[in-house]
């Protein structure tokens, strides 16, 4: 293989009754199947608008994308802020003693590690 050559995949794909070539470096399956989400979501919005323009059923369906993905990414940050949370207080709690000492290496303890 020679360094610094870009082999890129062309896939044409149809959104919303248009013909385009993408090009990008993922593979052509990859590319295909964003490309129909997208038409997808723009089908979905055509079908909701009459008398829409194809630009107007783009932002539309855009915006659509876009609070699909800043709901996911909050409900990550929430999850993720959570376990931060829990794990900080089983910490505080091992540090209080509260939570018994696991690591005793007497009585039965000692033949189970």
């Amino acid at each position: 293989m020679i360094s610094g050559v870009h082999n890129p995949n062309k896939v044409k794909v149809t959104i919303l009754g248009q013909v385009y070539t993408i090009e990008g470096d993922a593979s052509a399956d990859y590319i295909a199947r964003v490309a129909d989400f997208v038409n997808a979501k723009m089908e979905d919005v055509a079908s909701n608008i009459t008398n829409a323009s194809p630009l107007q059923i783009a932002i539309l369906a855009a915006l659509n994308i876009a609070d699909e993905l800043f709901q996911i990414k909050e409900s990550e940050y929430m999850a993720t802020d959570e376990i931060r949370e829990k794990t900080n207080m089983l910490i505080s709690m091992l540090d209080e003693g509260l939570i018994g000492d696991v690591f005793s290496v007497s009585g039965k303890s000692r033949q189970h590690l």
